[in-house]
């Protein structure tokens, strides 16, 4: 009875995965992998990386600030794994899940739903409480997982261009600000559970290197296309503001393919060092190298 209880939840969870992607998303979905899985066998990873990224099916689809949060019903949250608007975390993870699902040659909708889960979600179960709300816990659980690299102290090279972030009152960004966050307002259940993650972040924050921003011009030679280029907040009690894909031209040039709150949608920056000078309130960069998992 109890084999057979547990079949039932698996196939319950795949059927709920399957249906995250609705019927008006297939569409894109089956753009992406038409035009991506013939070479995927062959393709470099790095470029399999770039080219999900900077995919028409995904640029100019639109910025939605925090579109998870819309779906939660106190601690309960759907998957929500469609392509009708990012912020520009969903974005990175809608890449990701799309390229490791297409890259080992399982990109059928449950396959791609199924690998989302697994990078949003704590074992892979949506949940507003699963969720990593700060950025470095997020990449913190790929690391652990060997869905990526960090490699900060790398591409830095000279430890002069290296500084170290610790949150003199530690992680309380979010809850400071519940008041006015639309998710958190009127929710107890939302709030309890970020508390808990900040206070379980506050208390392993030993410090944090990053890429000071005057230094990252000088670094930037060592930045690869699909890199995870995240900015670290200068606002109290926040560790990461903003992330994107690095994104590279035949000439060398390195763009950034991101969710952009400023321009209103999924986008190619042309410029990555223009765009990282223009970006306020950031003390510089941590960058994250995602894996090849073939």
């Amino acid at each position: 009875m109890k084999a057979w209880l547990a079949l039932l939840l698996v196939v319950s969870a795949f059927a709920t995965q399957a249906e995250a992607l609705d019927e008006r998303d297939r569409p894109a979905f089956e753009a992406i992998v038409n035009t991506l899985a013939p070479s995927a066998k062959t393709l470099d990873w790095t470029a399999l990386l770039q080219a999900t990224a900077t995919h028409p099916s995904l640029i100019g689809a639109p910025y939605q600030a925090n579109p998870l949060d819309r779906d939660a019903k106190g601690t309960a949250e759907p998957l929500r794994a469609g392509f009708d608007g990012f912020d520009c975390v969903t974005y990175v993870e809608t890449v990701l899940a799309l390229a490791r699902t297409i890259a080992v040659g399982k990109a059928a909708p449950a396959d791609y739903a199924a690998e989302l889960a697994r990078l949003r979600y704590r074992n892979g179960e949506p949940g507003y409480c699963a969720r990593q709300h700060y950025f470095g816990d997020w990449a913190e659980l790929q690391v652990a997982a060997r869905v990526l690299d960090e490699v900060t102290t790398s591409v830095a090279g000279d430890p002069a261009n290296l500084a170290v972030l610790r949150l003199t009152h530690g992680f309380d960004f979010l809850s400071r600000n519940a008041a006015k966050t639309l998710a958190l307002a009127n929710s107890p259940e939302r709030q309890a559970c970020v508390a808990e993650q900040e206070a379980a972040l506050s208390a392993r924050d030993d410090g944090t290197p990053y890429i000071r921003a005057t230094s990252l011009r000088a670094v930037s030679n060592q930045l690869r296309p699909g890199d995870l280029i995240a900015w670290v907040a200068d606002v109290p009690g926040l560790d990461i503001l903003h992330v994107g894909v690095v994104v590279a031209r035949p000439n060398g040039r390195l763009e950034l393919a991101q969710a952009s709150k400023r321009e209103g949608r999924v986008m190619v920056s042309p410029d990555l060092l223009r765009y990282a000078g223009s970006l306020r309130q950031q003390r510089g960069v941590r960058v994250f190298r995602p894996r090849d998992p073939r």
